[in-house]
């Protein structure tokens, strides 16, 4: 649906709207409260659910490698990096923690292991690791002189990174068109019909429909979850699985 659509929608929703011949205008809820509203809604099910994920986006799924640079900062709409790949190659790097990649050689280790971060030389990127609460990505081993300026293509879990805005009416949210009318339309509603200036039954209404996109966001989350849960792989089990 179009911001246009959507505002129309929701006013003939709260009967918001009347043709006068003449006066002031009578609605309760101007068009901006609708669109912030709308905004609202739309991150609330990206961040809860992850809904809106993407590869390559060019604002928030492109990241530029410089020569013996390792941390990179990620855009604010981020919420999970899925998969990075090199643009010249087609096997993503390895997704590590930053414990697994900044973890100190024990003292008493006997042997020198070249495959350890800490001994890493700059070259070939061939792992990841990112920090929700920082939004940076380190990459291991720090690109080389050769790796600098490739771009690295990201498949991110992200929040909208271009909010509705009543000088764009033609455009739409950036969410999956299944969630403008039972998540946004139905939030703006009913937050609209909480409003201090509104009588107590409305107000029951609007407690209502709110609940009812709440449960929409879970359910949404719960599609999530079972789209990307991996089918299990048959194993051994160690015990019974004996060569006799």
């Amino acid at each position: 649906m179009k911001l246009s659509e959507m505002l129309a929608y929701t006013t003939t929703f709260l009967d918001d709207r009347t043709d006068l011949i003449s006066g002031e205008n009578d609605s309760l809820w101007s068009d901006a409260t609708l669109v912030r509203y709308f905004n609202e809604a739309e991150r609330r099910i990206c961040r809860r659910a992850w809904v809106l994920q993407d590869i390559g986006h060019p604002a928030a799924g492109v990241v530029v490698l410089a020569t013996g640079k390792s941390l990179y900062q990620l855009h604010k709409s981020i919420l999970r990096v899925r998969v990075a790949t090199p643009e010249d190659v087609d096997v993503p790097l390895s997704h590590w923690t930053d414990e697994q990649l900044l973890r100190p050689r024990p003292t008493d280790m006997d042997y020198w292991d070249i495959n350890r971060a800490e001994v890493f030389t700059p070259g070939v990127p061939l792992a990841i690791s990112t920090d929700a609460g920082t939004r940076t990505m380190r990459v291991v081993p720090a690109p080389a002189l050769k790796q600098n300026g490739l771009r690295v293509i990201l498949k991110t879990v992200r929040m909208p990174v271009c909010p509705l805005t009543l000088e764009k009416p033609d455009a739409s949210p950036e969410v999956d068109e299944q969630w403008h009318q039972e998540v946004l339309c139905m939030y703006a509603a009913g937050k609209c019909l909480t409003h201090p200036n509104v009588d107590a039954s409305a107000k029951t209404e609007g407690r209502n429909l709110l609940a009812q996109v709440e449960a929409t966001i879970r359910e949404a989350r719960q599609e999530t979850l079972r789209a990307e849960g991996a089918e299990p792989r048959f194993q051994f089990a160690s015990t019974t699985a004996m060569l006799r």
